[in-house]
């Protein structure tokens, strides 16, 4: 199957999720955050963007190849966030009050900083569809992105293999002086580029909606809806966590509302997966003869875990019990679905 389908990248929760476990150690002083002034306040990751006219032949490996880099931008925000919580966020070198270096170890564990993410999304910047502004903010962002993968890889080398240990942190400022030093400049080229995508997006998801409904896709529609709605649920869940020092019981007014969207695009989706007229239109579902029930059985899972994980953060959330690791699972979960929904439909 060509690759013209709009792919959802993954999700701005991996920015929450790396840092959880951190305030909840009871961090005091510092900020328990990069500085990321220019960073979206609370904005849900965007689906993807679309070239003007959405249609089964249009092809979207650019808008896919720049929705690659801009996931790897949250996850390195989501680990510089992880980062000054333990660190202070200053030239020199010096630990936030109550924390132990140690404690990055599971947020850089085997971290690889894959330049091909960056190098292909390059490739695609002077090709059609020309995108004015993503095209020229990518070309700004290309040295920024890669000085950033830099540190980041070296201080997980330094983390993962103990090397802290071994020379008691003798490397730890240098390190630390060379994350602060890529911090101001990834930046300041990294949100305007994911501003102008979400723009981007927020202009054409429509649009893929209404194909979809009226191509009769209801498989796929109500998959894409899900995965929206969950993106809005973890912007409003960030905008209220995200300047917190501790875990906050969350104002649920908002998240009740988008659970009860969920529930309906949820019951709706599983009627359309139990609709044999529906699944025979899921490509991968009905022409590959070896792997078509692989496909349809691994989605079929992903929406029940999404399910589940869901439920479980609304009720703990509710009761302002502590729900960093049932939203650990919605993660996971909607994660896995995103990439079950890349399989199936892209």
């Amino acid at each position: 199957m060509t690759q013209t389908g709009r792919r959802f990248p993954l999700m701005r929760l991996s920015a929450l999720l790396l840092t959880a476990g951190l305030l909840l150690s009871g961090c005091t002083g510092g900020t328990p955050a990069a500085d990321n002034s220019g960073a979206p306040d609370g904005s849900p990751l965007p689906a993807e963007s679309v070239s003007p006219t959405p249609t089964e032949s249009t092809d979207f490996r650019k808008y896919n190849a720049y929705s690659d880099v801009m996931s790897d931008i949250y996850e390195m925000d989501g680990m510089l966030a992880a980062y000054f919580t333990v660190v202070q966020d200053q030239p020199e070198f010096a630990l936030v009050e109550g924390m132990d270096y140690s404690m990055l170890e599971d947020v850089f564990y085997n971290y690889i900083p894959l330049s091909i993410i960056m190098n292909t999304a390059l490739d695609y910047s002077d090709e059609e569809p020309v995108y004015p502004e993503q095209d020229a903010l990518l070309l700004e962002l290309e040295q920024p992105y890669s000085d950033m993968c830099d540190a980041l890889g070296e201080l997980s080398d330094y983390l993962s293999f103990d090397r802290y240990v071994d020379d008691n942190m003798a490397q730890a400022a240098q390190l630390h002086a060379q994350i602060y030093e890529a911090v101001g400049p990834f930046d300041q080229a990294a949100w305007p580029f994911v501003e102008s995508m979400q723009v981007l997006d927020q202009e054409t998801e429509q649009l893929e909606l209404d194909r979809l409904e009226a191509e009769g896709m209801n498989i796929a529609l109500y998959s894409r809806m899900i995965t929206n709605i969950c993106g809005e649920m973890d912007a409003d869940v960030w905008a209220q966590v995200e300047n917190a020092e501790s875990l906050p019981a969350l104002d649920m007014t908002n998240l009740e509302s988008l659970y009860t969207q969920y529930q309906e695009a949820y019951a709706n989706l599983t009627a359309a997966m139990e609709d044999p007229e529906q699944v025979e239109k899921v490509y991968s579902w009905s022409s590959d003869e070896y792997w078509s029930d692989t496909y349809r059985d691994n989605f079929t899972t992903a929406i029940a875990d999404v399910n589940t994980a869901i439920a479980a953060f609304m009720e703990e959330a509710r009761s302002q019990a502590d729900y960093s690791q049932s939203y650990e699972q919605f993660y996971t979960a909607v994660s896995e679905l995103i990439d079950q929904y890349n399989t199936s439909f892209v």
